[in-house]
C-alpha cells in the first residue's frame, strides 16, 4: 500500500542492539495509534533495505529497525505517515493536512528521509 523510502543503512555493528529500543519504537507507534484513532493489526519492526516503513491494507504496519537510530521527531514522522495510511490510502489533501496537524515539521523531515541515520555515541 504505502511506503516511506530511504536508501542508506547504518554499519552492521550499529544495527545490533539490546532489543529495548525496538520495544520503545513499538510503544511509540501504539501511542500514536491511540491518538490517531486507528487500530493496527500488527506493528512490526524489522530490517528494511529501501524504506523507513510501510502499511498494508490488512492493517500491518512495518517500521525499519534503523529508525531506532533516528530522532524522536523523525520516528514520529514515519509512524504517523504509516498509521494515517490506515485511514487514507493516498497522499491527497486530507492526508497532507493531517500530517501537518500532527507533525508540523513533516515536510522538512521528509526531505531528510534519504539521509543516513544519526550517529550515536562512539
Amino acid at each position: 500500500m504505502a511506503t516511506t523510502n530511504h536508501k542508506r543503512r547504518p554499519p552492521q555493528s550499529r544495527r545490533q542492539g539490546s532489543g529495548y529500543p525496538v520495544q520503545d519504537l513499538r510503544k511509540r507507534a501504539l501511542a500514536w495509534a491511540v491518538k490517531l484513532r486507528v487500530n493496527p493489526r500488527v506493528i512490526r519492526v524489522q530490517d528494511m533495505r529501501h524504506k523507513w516503513g510501510s502499511c498494508t491494507s490488512q492493517g500491518t504496519v512495518t517500521l525499519a529497525h534503523d529508525l531506532v537510530y533516528r530522532s524522536d521527531k523523525f520516528q514520529d514522522y514515519v509512524i504517523v505517515h504509516e498509521l494515517l495510511h490506515m485511514r487514507y490510502a493516498n497522499h491527497g489533501r486530507v492526508f497532507k493536512a493531517l500530517m501537518s496537524a500532527y507533525v508540523p515539521t513533516w515536510r522538512r523531515l521528509e526531505a531528510d528521509a534519504d539521509s543516513p541515520p544519526a550517529k550515536t555515541g562512539s
